[in-house]
């Protein structure tokens, strides 16, 4: 369909109208927000998270948020994935009310980072050590640092459809239009210098046993090869056998391997992917989930090569540090959310496992026994729609096929009270109920049966 064709379905399709009239008249103190912060901002959050219609959150609980307007919604933002156990849970709510009276920025350490360090030593199978930041993308950036300076090496390899954050050797991406089995890379957006894509950084494919030749043509300059375990843009939990082969590959040729589980860590298991498919990786990083979604990032790993952040024992000394890399709320939280995590996990990470697996089910069925052309693959609680119903292993395999119909889902997805953030990676949580879930799978159902009644699909 072309885009003049489709936009013009949209303008008139009767079920399209009713919600923008139904979503205009309940938000006006969103629309108000929106246009004072025009003025303001040059950019409010990062671009993939535009909403299909603009709403301003005032507050959140459990699994769902609540705009300036009043209006409640399920949330399958889960703050991008790091609210495992929902929001303000009454534990992590509770610590941090205790050290709001006590302050929030010393600059100089507290006695929680010792304690926060030991759990996650502890829940991480890669961890003899661990340094904590302020966000994933500052982790994936120091453990890219680390493993330059332990190896001598100058090079990392990422992965074809793979995210590692903001930073410079995080933005070098996959060139589509490159051949699927030697991939290159290409900078996303402007300010980043050739020489890191050139000189720094590499491009491997996904779930493809030709990334292990290249690893090991590349094996002298190679530092490490980072990789998402369960891809933000792919999610799937079968790819434990190119794993495995990847670790082979990455000890047979001196290379590092950093599991990036920003995403996945204490999501999939509270050991994240490691302890789900059995691989113990060198390095890994995270994110805001050690926290419930408090600012925070960590890198942890094998002994000898986290001494490269302090020199010990004669190791390449690395500069790492921040301000607010310790700072005692997101210390406290932590402690609280990875206590709830650990003391829970035995029933938390079935419970989310079964209805993330019982959500793309459903769904999935659905899209079958109608006739849509769609998706929506999952990890667990993690899932991604895609409108396309041809296989996917890897990112050469989107299509664009729906695109324009999936615009207009999402619009009637928020008018079923269910929110999926721009982009379209979403969440389930420990507070989200099997009746959320239901009302989830009904909203996906409606959403499709809308787009079919104005023609789009």
């Amino acid at each position: 369909m072309q885009e003049e064709e489709a936009n013009q379905r949209i303008l008139e399709g009767e079920r399209s109208q009713a919600v923008r009239r139904k979503l205009v008249a309940r938000t006006p103190k969103s629309a108000a927000v929106r246009s004072k912060g025009r003025d303001a901002l040059s950019q409010e959050i990062v671009a993939t998270v535009k909403m299909p219609h603009p709403i301003y959150v005032e507050s959140a609980d459990g699994g769902t948020l609540t705009d300036v307007d009043g209006n409640t919604y399920i949330d399958m933002t889960m703050g991008f994935g790091p609210c495992v156990l929902g929001h303000r849970p009454p534990a992590v709510t509770a610590a941090l009310e205790a050290q709001l009276g006590k302050g929030w920025h010393f600059g100089i350490p507290n006695a929680q980072q010792a304690e926060l360090g030991k759990l996650v030593e502890e829940a991480s199978p890669c961890a003899d050590k661990v340094v904590f930041c302020n966000t994933g993308t500052e982790a994936t950036m120091y453990a890219m640092r680390a493993a330059r300076a332990f190896t001598g090496k100058p090079r990392i390899a990422s992965f074809a459809g793979s995210y590692h954050g903001a930073h410079d050797y995080a933005l070098i991406h996959v060139n589509p239009n490159s051949p699927r089995s030697k991939p290159i890379g290409m900078s996303v957006g402007k300010g980043i210098p050739d020489v890191v894509r050139d000189e720094t950084m590499m491009v491997l494919p996904y779930r493809n046993d030709a990334a292990f030749e290249l690893i090991r043509e590349h094996r002298d300059e190679l530092a490490a090869v980072i990789v998402e375990p369960s891809q933000n843009s792919n999610p799937r939990l079968d790819s434990g056998d190119f794993l495995r082969g990847l670790q082979d590959a990455c000890r047979e040729n001196d290379v590092l391997l950093c599991f990036d589980e920003v995403v996945t860590g204490f999501r999939i298991a509270y050991g994240g992917c490691q302890e789900y498919y059995g691989i113990t990786p060198d390095l890994a990083t995270y994110g805001k989930a050690i926290a419930a979604g408090l600012p925070i990032g960590a890198v942890a790993g094998r002994r000898d090569i986290m001494n490269c952040f302090s020199g010990k024992d004669g190791a390449p000394w690395v500069f790492s540090g921040g301000t607010f890399g310790g700072n005692p709320l997101s210390m406290t939280a932590g402690i609280a959310a990875m206590r709830e995590m650990r003391d829970t996990k035995d029933t938390l990470y079935p419970y989310l496992e079964e209805q993330g697996n019982r959500l793309a089910a459903e769904v999935n069925a659905f899209c079958a026994e109608q006739g849509f052309a769609a998706q929506l693959m999952n990890a667990g609680s993690m899932v991604h729609l895609r409108f396309q119903d041809t296989p996917i292993n890897d990112s050469f395999d989107f299509t664009e096929d729906g695109k324009w119909a999936e615009k207009e889902f999402y619009l009637h997805l928020l008018g079923y009270d269910v929110i999926v953030p721009g982009v379209h990676l979403a969440f389930l949580s420990g507070a989200h109920g099997v009746d959320d879930v239901d009302r989830i799978v009904e909203g996906f159902q409606q959403s499709f049966l809308d787009l079919r009644a104005d023609g789009l699909y």
